[in-house]
């Protein structure tokens, strides 16, 4: 008890530190919209499908680049509290240090989720076809996904304590996980060496899943597959951020 409600005073606090930077949710909503405007129509002509088919196919992929990109940079904030003394301060709170990891990780993933409520609302018109139980189960996997990227964001700032660092590093994870996964072009039209690399991707079992709940398949096997795969990392990265929350403030 005492741990869920330290975390939610952390969570409660986080969030309205990001709601006064209004600008910083706009920045973060603006890639995604751009490949649902931009990049989205392109795959009804490169890969010859339906609309519907080509939005069924190609947001589920957004979703999980959105939950990992979009949490990457979430350390960077934290490198600052760093510098400024704030998480020196934890040191006198009787607070749950894994509190302040867990409330900083559910801020995160609840702005992740609202953007991703927009996202489905700016991709109807254009022919994404929606059902309650498949976007609900891909929002769990987003969400999944989502602490895994934080964790590892909040733990990397405060290994490197340096903004800039923590940004080339981030880039550096994201862009190969991102070719990867099959986000923009499915794996299935790689060649077989690619198609076997991708399988150490735990994101590419997410998008795999994603896409597997959007075109109909009711099947629990990839779903179950990418959860275990992504929560197995997710418990790993999880324990080595709380033991670097931890030292931090011990």
């Amino acid at each position: 008890m005492k741990l869920a409600r330290d975390t939610w005073i952390i969570m409660v606090q986080s969030l309205t530190i990001s709601l006064r930077q209004r600008l910083w949710g706009v920045i973060g909503l603006a890639q995604p919209l751009y490949f649902v405007i931009l990049f989205g129509p392109l795959w009804e002509r490169s890969l010859r499908m339906s609309e519907q088919d080509s939005y069924a196919t190609f947001l589920p992929g957004i979703f999980i680049e959105v939950a990992v990109f979009g949490t990457l940079f979430a350390g960077i904030g934290l490198v600052g509290e760093a510098r400024a003394g704030l998480i020196e301060r934890m040191r006198v709170t009787p607070i749950s240090r894994s509190a302040l990891l867990l409330g900083r990780c559910a801020r995160d993933i609840l702005m992740l989720l609202v953007q991703a409520v927009i996202l489905v609302l700016v991709a109807i018109p254009f022919g994404l076809p929606v059902k309650v139980v498949p976007l609900a189960l891909t929002f769990l996997l987003m969400s999944t996904v989502a602490f895994v990227a934080t964790s590892l964001s909040y733990a990397l700032a405060l290994a490197v304590e340096s903004e800039t660092t923590l940004a080339s590093l981030a880039n550096l994870i994201n862009v190969p996980l991102m070719l990867l996964s099959g986000i923009l072009i499915p794996i299935a039209f790689a060649p077989d060496w690619l198609q076997t690399l991708a399988k150490v991707n735990p994101v590419y079992y997410a998008v795999e899943a994603s896409r597997g709940l959007f075109s109909g398949d009711t099947t629990t096997g990839a779903l179950v597959r990418a959860l275990a795969v992504v929560g197995g990392v997710g418990l790993l990265g999880g324990f080595w951020a709380v033991r670097r929350f931890s030292r931090a403030v011990s």
